[in-house]
């Protein structure tokens, strides 16, 4: 049992052997250098534009959005003696507001 394990051995040896050689023979091709990196370069570009965009951000101006001018409210109102007349009232937007459901209120 002893000269098969041997003989397995030496032939490992010789196969291992063989491929050391072969790999030995092989020539490794150089691998690219990195490029040098700019990266030192950008940084004062990114910089500047940075702050460029921060001034124009924070030199806007705000538009103010206008509320309705004036509303001009028509109503018919009945007198004294069943006499119905128009009334027109001109407030601002702010100072009416009626909510969505009142005209049920109103009805009832």
């Amino acid at each position: 049992m002893k000269l098969q394990d041997d003989m397995n051995d030496k032939e490992l040896e010789m196969f291992f052997s063989e491929l050391r050689n072969e790999n030995n023979k092989l020539t490794i091709p150089e691998y690219p250098k990195k490029p040098s990196s700019n990266f030192r370069k950008l940084i004062p570009i990114g910089i500047a534009a940075s702050l460029l965009l921060g001034i124009f951000v924070w030199n806007q101006t705000k538009e103010e959005t206008p509320l309705y001018q004036d509303l001009i409210i028509i109503s018919l109102i009945e007198g004294e003696d069943n006499e119905q007349r128009f009334v027109i009232e001109q407030a601002s937007s702010m100072d009416v507001w009626e909510s969505p459901t009142a005209s049920l209120l109103n009805e009832f």
